[in-house]
């Protein structure tokens, strides 16, 4: 995406810069809460209590979901001020902040997406979450990026991700909830 992005321009790249940097801040909670649902689904799961490896699950999907929304309805209005954080360019605030506004629409798919990958991960099932990664993010997002950077500019790259990381977390989801039910 920082390639597209460099083809754009200087002020371009520096806000997709900005605008990534921020949301990877914002990502390192989902991360966290995945390795904690990891846990709660691969101690149900290793004891053979099925109905925990749900509940567990679940439950760390449901946290994450409630969580990103609360970021994501943080950083919406505040998003001028948090770029202006970064840069005083009005170049790249103009181009960074509408992009970080557009960003906190991935905030939950991405959310979901990662702690439904690990909880997949905990209850056995480690090889259809790399190919749902790799369809979303490899197979759909990077052409999508370019196809909507050279339409739209940084706002493309951003609406990519958004794409990929909805069918992601619907994709992992729904495969964790029939992972479980099938353990159940």
């Amino acid at each position: 995406m920082t390639l597209f992005a460099g083809q754009l321009g200087a002020a371009e790249t520096a806000s997709w810069a900005v605008v990534i940097n921020i949301s990877a801040i914002v990502f390192m909670v989902p991360m966290g809460l995945s390795s904690a649902t990891a846990v709660l689904v691969g101690r149900s799961y290793g004891a053979a209590d099925k109905a925990g490896v749900m509940r567990g699950g679940l439950a760390g999907i449901a946290v994450v979901t409630v969580l990103a929304f609360i970021i994501a309805l943080v950083i919406w209005p505040s998003a001028r001020l948090i770029v202006g954080a970064y840069t005083t360019d009005p170049a790249i605030l103009a181009i960074a902040a509408p992009a970080l506004v557009l960003a906190t629409l991935f905030f939950v798919a991405d959310a979901m997406q990662v702690v439904a990958a690990q909880a997949n991960r905990a209850a056995g099932d480690v090889v259809w979450p790399t190919l749902m990664h790799l369809l979303s993010y490899g197979l759909i997002m990077i052409p999508l990026g370019w196809w909507l950077a050279h339409r739209i500019g940084v706002d493309g790259l951003v609406w990519s991700v958004i794409v990929a990381s909805l069918i992601s977390g619907a994709l992992l989801t729904g495969r964790f909830v029939r992972i479980a039910k099938r353990l159940a």
